[in-house]
């Protein structure tokens, strides 16, 4: 017999509660996991590009000196908020006087990820929110099933909040990369929605800001032009636009 979406969820659900739950309680500060920082030099092979390397190493830095806020999780859209052609005047003007730190990089996987965080990017300070922009497309392993995506998501999530426990969650859903791109993006974004419980956890899909009041595909966006691919500068302002009731209500 076929599952009905709603059926699919909630054995999505089902799959990643234990996961989430096990990192559920506020923790007391002894009970944190102890800080761990690898170099890239010491990961386990084949499991970091070089270029994700240098940004770990770069970000583990950063984790030591502390006074951190709001810290950024992601691929090359999260990681473009630092671009001077991309996002870094909204995010000098918006974020940068917020204490935030930008931990994107391209390359980003959810096992490269899940190791970075384990070994540095999420210690020696205690943010007021945790932002992970959801992985989706190259970051996705061959063969991934949206129950191991939701899986794997959620193994994330029960991470930052283990050693975060202080700090709020704001998942973003994967942004469109272009008309054809959200009807595929909606069953997983909708899959990943249901790990949010709206305590801790809370969920955000800014993806209709991606298209026009006429509902075809605003370019100016998210570009498809080869020179130019990618999250775009008007994009960042939404998404700015978007954070500030979360960061006025959780970051004070």
């Amino acid at each position: 017999m076929r599952v009905s979406f709603p059926g699919r969820v909630a054995l999505w659900v089902a799959v990643a509660a234990t996961l989430i739950g096990a990192a559920g309680a506020q923790q007391p500060r002894a009970a944190l996991p102890e800080a761990v920082w690898t170099p890239s030099a010491n990961a386990p092979d084949g499991l970091l590009t070089t270029l994700e390397g240098e940004r770990h190493d770069r970000f583990i830095k950063q984790a030591k000196a502390g006074d951190i806020d709001i810290v950024f999780f992601g691929t090359t859209d999260t990681e473009m908020w630092l671009w001077s052609d991309r996002g870094r005047s909204v995010w000098d003007q918006q974020l940068a006087v917020r204490k935030a730190a930008g931990f994107g990089s391209q390359g980003t996987r959810f096992e490269s990820l899940m190791w970075r965080m384990q070994n540095g990017e999420l210690s020696g300070y205690q943010a007021k929110v945790v932002v992970l922009q959801l992985i989706s497309g190259a970051g996705l392993n061959p063969g991934d099933s949206l129950a191991d995506v939701v899986k794997k998501e959620a193994g994330i999530i029960a991470e930052a909040r283990s050693r975060q426990p202080q700090a709020k969650i704001l998942i973003f859903a994967a942004f469109p990369r272009g008309a054809d791109t959200a009807p595929r993006m909606a069953e997983a974004n909708a899959a990943i929605a249901t790990l949010a419980d709206n305590e801790t956890v809370f969920y955000i899909d800014i993806g209709k800001r991606f298209f026009r009041p006429d509902g075809s595909f605003n370019y100016s966006m998210w570009s498809l032009d080869t020179a130019n691919r990618g999250i775009q500068t008007s994009a960042f302002k939404v998404w700015a636009e978007e954070l500030q009731p979360w960061l006025a209500r959780f970051v004070r």
